[in-house]
């Protein structure tokens, strides 16, 4: 079960993020999105509807503003930046791969591996599902 919410606690943390990283994520060529005042007070006034997703374990999933357009942070958030989502293969692809990440974490974890391999990890074990 997935439980959309969004708060502005959890915004400004991933604002936070995303420019204290933004050079190693245009250096992995990550879509990146900008903190943007007009894109906060767009989610806290218009959220997107999220999709129906299965999920084995209850799952937050936040609406963030800045960002790339998804991550994680086990055991059970995810977070979902929406601009232009549609580019990265529509929300609900999006949020089901970070709940693949969510789901083998342990598993990479004892992989050790870097972040292009265990993209490719969880894009297979995506494709299984």
């Amino acid at each position: 079960m997935i439980e959309y919410k969004y708060s502005i606690l959890y915004d400004i943390v991933w604002m936070l993020k995303t420019i204290k990283n933004i050079g190693w994520l245009k250096k992995k060529g990550l879509k990146v999105f900008y903190p943007n005042f007009f894109r906060i007070i767009k989610l806290c006034f218009n959220r997107p509807v999220g999709p129906k997703v299965e999920a084995k374990n209850k799952i937050f999933c936040y609406w963030i503003s800045s960002g790339t357009w998804g991550s994680y942070a086990p055991p059970n958030k995810i977070f979902i930046c929406p601009w232009e989502i549609g580019k990265a293969g529509g929300l609900k692809r999006v949020i089901e791969h970070e709940i693949v990440h969510l789901e083998h974490e342990s598993e990479i974890q004892k992989m050790n591996l870097n972040h292009e391999e265990k993209e490719k990890f969880i894009n297979r074990k995506q494709k299984r599902n």
